[in-house]
């Protein structure tokens, strides 16, 4: 087997994102990027056959969704109970509403948090206390980020001329820390050089919808290592990247289905009391 290096992507924004950093949108981008920039035959096809060999056991190439500089998905786990919230909002509970739904619909926590969360069980209880206590901290950041429907003009492509008729589009705005995105990477197939190429190829072409006037533009920095932590004796996973399991695959656990920034695709699984194995 091949060895693979782990390599961190670092972006910083210079516009709008109309469209998700999500990992199979970044890999296609990847792919378009290996097919225009010159390499010497058809790069792109010896790339994509690899997937194909000894049935996906030892891929080129696995590759992340974009999460803000700092931040990781936040597990997904069954709701707290009632009690619990009572217990916890004994007095303001009417007035602690927003918070309580708020904590619950975050999708990103610090990192710091979460390696925090890994020296021990993880149970719903203990990682809405861990959000709660980073509540103020976790909403300050996220008010550097603002999703808003701009209006644009419709252009008749046969005639080349605006028409009468809006349209609405939301589009994504970041300011300060928050413009700053990681997208972790494991290959063994290019090195840092290629990657380099790859994502200054994408960063000045624009990411996603609308690239063409300027949305997704970025600049970036890549490290050849990873600053993830794993804990001592795991006995759950999380995945940091949208995927379709396959046959074999475990599929017992809670996932995230939505395709927008702040919900992206994972999957954890916990060994309860007992031996018996429950989605969480």
């Amino acid at each position: 087997m091949s060895n693979h290096k782990d390599y961190t992507i670092e972006i910083g924004l210079k516009s709008t994102l109309a469209t998700p950093l999500q990992s199979d949108t970044i890999f296609g981008h990847i792919c378009w990027a290996i097919r225009y920039l010159p390499w010497g035959g058809d790069k792109l096809t010896e790339f994509l056959s690899l997937y194909d060999k000894d049935e996906g056991k030892n891929p080129p190439l696995l590759v992340s969704n974009g999460f803000p500089k700092g931040y990781l998905p936040k597990p997904i786990l069954p709701p707290v109970t009632q009690d619990f919230l009572d217990s916890r909002f004994k007095i303001n509970r009417i007035e602690s509403s927003f918070r309580i739904k708020t904590i619950k619909g975050l999708d990103i926590i610090p990192e710091e948090t979460f390696r925090q969360l890994q020296q021990d069980v993880l149970t719903p209880a203990c990682l809405f206390d861990a959000i709660n206590e980073r509540y103020e901290e976790i909403m300050s950041f996220r008010k550097m980020t603002t999703a808003e429907m701009i209006e644009h003009n419709s252009v008749n492509r046969l005639s080349n001329r605006v028409e009468t008729g809006l349209y609405s589009q939301e589009e994504t705005f970041f300011d300060g820390d928050a413009s700053t995105f990681n997208i972790y990477m494991r290959t063994w197939y290019f090195d840092k050089r290629d990657i380099e190429r790859i994502f200054d190829f994408i960063g000045r072409g624009g990411f996603g919808k609308d690239k063409s006037t300027g949305k997704g533009a970025f600049d970036i920095t890549v490290k050849e290592k990873i600053e993830l932590t794993e804990a001592a004796n795991p006995n759950a996973f999380m995945t940091l990247s949208s995927f379709v399991p396959k046959a074999g695959d475990p599929v017992d656990g809670y996932y995230g289905l939505c395709s927008q920034i702040r919900k992206t695709g994972r999957l954890l699984r916990e060994e309860f009391p007992g031996g018996k194995r429950q989605p969480v």
